[in-house]
């Protein structure tokens, strides 16, 4: 009993002090190159809430007048203020009590296998974060337009599988409810094939529900994400309504800037999305964001016009191909023909604290109930805000390279 107490608090002691400021590393600033780049601001916060102040219109009190006129009437810049919950972010692994035993004998396996635990579960928060960034918030990964069952599996097939992987849970939800909602026997299901060529996945489903999905754009989450994920740049730059905000009727002035491309990405292209961010928003661009068919179509333009591609490096140890001093940057989670104009001051991800382990009943190292293992969960209370959507530029429909 001794030896067991003695291995749980050494197993905290380790978590807390030697991997909690590698995983906060690692999530912050090598999750993507487009969040290690934003300022993270606690001050905004708070509460559970987030309060940020977004302004627009010009200052008034501005004008030329007769000599024994009457001065401008002054008449200050408008100020929305956005109110919005944290999301809640949870990275979450297990060590059963046998391997927690195993620490008596062999000190040395027992940290090895403590190590791959940790790595893995950082390596899937990267990612599950890289892609929230980007997202729109509500978590939908592909749309459906087909479905067969057989055998236990359940084939479906999608628009898109670059959020996809085997191993992940998702859940299907049905976009005919109201409001949507996973479909029933559609949730936690299990996704044990990913076809990139024919766009299809298979599932580990007992029940034929297959019938049930329909091609009215049903569609999956990640397994209990459905919309409480980042308020990423898909959503800044498309969503009706940011930040409980309606920008559709009621703060049009919130919306980000779109620009059909239809073709070839260009220098002249590029900048004028540049020139519309500052025109219209006075948002300097100092970042380009793009997905990686895109950034291979803009390579393919310098080689075609023989010029010389400079490289920038970022924090974060990312690196960029320089458009004119400014950074442009390929994300695998960027939707394809995609490319983002963006001004990063005008960013920030609001967080109650950093990253930190779920601890408050005292015990870093919990048992999990029915099962001889214990658990550790990372957390973090936060979201990203953007305090000028109007200086985002989103450029679609360029034709990507291979």
């Amino acid at each position: 009993m001794a030896d067991n107490i003695l291995a749980l608090s050494a197993v905290a002691e380790a978590l807390k002090e030697f991997y909690l400021p590698g995983l906060r590393y690692q999530l912050n600033d090598k999750a993507s190159a487009f969040l290690a780049q934003i300022e993270r601001d606690s001050q905004s916060v708070v509460g559970k809430e987030i309060v940020m102040a977004l302004r627009y219109g010009r200052v008034g009190g501005i004008g030329n007048r007769a000599d024994d006129g009457d001065l401008p009437t002054p008449n200050a810049r408008k100020t929305k203020q956005a109110k919005w919950e944290t999301k809640n972010l949870f990275a979450r692994f297990q060590i059963t009590d046998k391997t927690m035993k195993a620490s008596r004998s062999n000190v040395g396996a027992f940290a090895s296998m403590l190590e791959t635990e940790i790595k893995d579960c950082e390596t899937d928060a990267k990612l599950d974060l890289s892609r929230q960034a980007l997202g729109n918030g509500n978590g939908d990964l592909c749309v459906i337009s087909a479905a067969t069952h057989a055998s236990g599996v359940l084939t479906l097939t999608v628009d898109t599988t670059m959020y996809l992987a085997e191993g992940m849970l998702v859940d299907i939800i049905d976009k005919s409810a109201t409001p949507d909602a996973p479909l029933a026997n559609g949730s936690g299901l299990e996704i044990i094939f990913v076809d990139d060529d024919n766009s299809q996945i298979k599932l580990t489903c007992a029940n034929d529900i297959s019938s049930n999905i329909q091609a009215d754009n049903d569609y999956l989450v990640v397994a209990g994400n459905l919309g409480l994920e980042l308020t990423g740049l898909r959503a800044v730059a498309e969503n009706t309504t940011l930040y409980g905000l309606d920008r559709a009727t009621s703060y049009p002035w919130l919306k980000a800037q779109r620009i059909n491309v239809n073709g070839e990405i260009a220098d002249v292209v590029i900048q004028t999305a540049i020139d519309n961010a500052d025109r219209k928003a006075g948002a300097q661009t100092n970042f380009l964001l793009c997905s990686y068919g895109v950034r291979r179509a803009y390579q393919n333009l310098l080689t075609a016009t023989k010029t010389l591609a400079n490289t920038l490096d970022l924090k974060g140890g990312w690196s960029a191909i320089s458009y004119n001093g400014i950074p442009l940057v390929a994300d695998k989670y960027v939707a394809p023909q995609k490319m983002y104009c963006l001004d990063l001051s005008d960013w920030k991800m609001y967080q109650m604290s950093d990253y930190e382990w779920m601890d408050q009943d005292g015990a870093m190292l919990s048992r999990v109930s029915g099962k001889a293992a214990y658990e550790a969960t990372l957390e973090k209370y936060a979201d990203l805000g953007c305090g000028r959507p109007k200086g985002v530029v989103e450029l679609y429909g360029i034709t990507e390279h291979s």
